[in-house]
């Protein structure tokens, strides 16, 4: 396996996540509960609109920064960002300043989304079609189930104590894992084929090219979608009362991610019938949870068992609409810069927005959340059209790639060839 091999490069980034993710959340919640505890104004962060509103801008520093930096220098920089959140939490045993560690948060959740938009474009764009739904699905695993984990540890009282150093040592072994990651236009195929078409662009240049991204066609159907959804699991107002309810909602996210991963890759050796049935298993979760708490708000006996069931079903549904929303990236091109502007506003800031303008909704009343269910129908139309045009031999035109051996610089110019069909190019 040559090192700049797709697959090689993927094993690197697994176990960067594993590393820096991984550990990070299994650790975060019972160092933050320690926090969270002295410092009322972080709870308030974490669950009001400025919140949202960071990781929506970040979404779109991720895009630059994807394409104008590379992934390597993101992962250095999402490293960073974890030290300087690690440090500010062991600070904080000893000495607390709610202000100052709001300003951590926020450091932290730039660095996080940052990260995320590069971590999901890398693995849409490095592995072959049929692998790209269980390569995001194994990163979407590793999450939650180190969220899980994370959890369960903070039932211990003793073990908020450690925390922090071992998230600060993780982020540590993060930052020496970071530069083994090759440049993206270093990085070949088995074919010969690089798997970006542009070099990475000036500033000025990578604006002008997202401007222009968002008014493509696929991009208008996609961004109702992806704000639509966000915006009615936001409004379903499931709240988490006791520690079983947290354990179900992650299990519901881990089956959710296991099912739709391999349904997605294995499902049929048609991409467009694959599609479809993401679709309807991601509309089906989102109907369901609908009606669970439709029935829930009516109803003035405490139905215990539907509670659970629609927590669990609420998992899914998240995690369905993660997934399948990459997956359907990742169908639109196999170019990185233009996944990347896909990933940034899709996956991060408009679902960002949805959920602020859900946030933003009178709490206690039950209108947002039909509100939400007609949006959502809607906005499932323009993803149904974008779902429909997928096939194994479309030709779309940001997808892109360019022969081995071409050079991009500022003083030789590159030949660009049409890719007619992403399943064709081997991994």
């Amino acid at each position: 396996m040559r090192y700049r091999s797709p697959q090689a490069q993927l094993s690197i980034i697994l176990a960067y996540v594993f590393v820096l993710l991984g550990v990070s959340n299994v650790v975060s919640p019972s160092a933050f509960k320690l926090l969270e505890q002295n410092q009322p104004t972080i709870s308030l962060y974490r669950t009001s609109w400025p919140g949202q509103l960071v990781v929506s801008i970040s979404g779109m520093l991720g895009i630059v920064a994807t394409n104008v930096a590379g992934p390597r220098c993101v992962l250095i920089f999402g490293s960073l960002a974890g030290i300087v959140y690690s440090a500010g939490l062991v600070v904080s045993q000893y000495k607390s300043n709610g202000r100052w560690y709001v300003a951590l948060l926020v450091v932290e959740d730039i660095g996080h989304t940052t990260l995320t938009v590069c971590l999901v474009t890398v693995m849409l764009t490095y592995p072959r079609e049929r692998r790209k739904a269980r390569v995001l699905a194994m990163f979407q695993f590793l999450v939650n189930l180190s969220l899980t984990l994370g959890q369960v540890l903070l039932r211990d009282p003793e073990a908020g104590k450690n925390a922090a150093w071992t998230r600060l040592a993780a982020c540590c072994v993060a930052l020496g894992v970071a530069p083994w990651v090759a440049p993206v236009s270093g990085v070949v195929r088995d074919s010969g084929v690089y798997v970006v078409a542009q070099g990475q662009n000036g500033l000025g240049q990578e604006i002008r090219r997202l401007g222009h991204c968002l008014w493509t066609r696929s991009m208008a159907l996609v961004v109702p979608f992806m704000f639509c959804c966000p915006f009615l699991l936001g409004t379903l107002g499931i709240t988490f009362p006791d520690y079983l309810s947290v354990l179900l909602y992650n299990g519901g996210s881990l089956c959710g991610v296991l099912v739709l991963g391999f349904l997605l890759d294995i499902g049929s050796s048609c991409r467009r019938t694959r599609g479809l049935y993401g679709f309807t298993i991601t509309s089906l979760m989102l109907a369901i949870c609908v009606v669970a708490m439709a029935i829930l708000n009516t109803e003035e006996k405490e139905l215990k068992g539907l509670f659970y069931s629609a927590v669990v079903v609420n998992g899914m549904a998240v995690s369905c609409v993660f997934l399948f929303s990459g997956w359907v990236i990742g169908s639109l091109s196999n170019d990185v810069e233009v996944t990347a502007r896909f990933v940034g506003i899709n996956m991060l800031v408009v679902p960002g927005l949805g959920s602020l303008a859900a946030s933003a909704c009178k709490a206690g009343a039950h209108w947002p959340l039909y509100v939400g269910a007609g949006l959502a129908a809607l906005g499932s139309l323009g993803m149904l059209v974008v779902v429909w045009r997928i096939s194994d031999t479309n030709t779309w035109e940001l997808a892109r790639v360019r022969p081995a051996g071409s050079v991009v610089d500022s003083e030789q110019t590159t030949t660009y060839y049409e890719q007619s069909s992403i399943a064709k190019i081997p991994l």
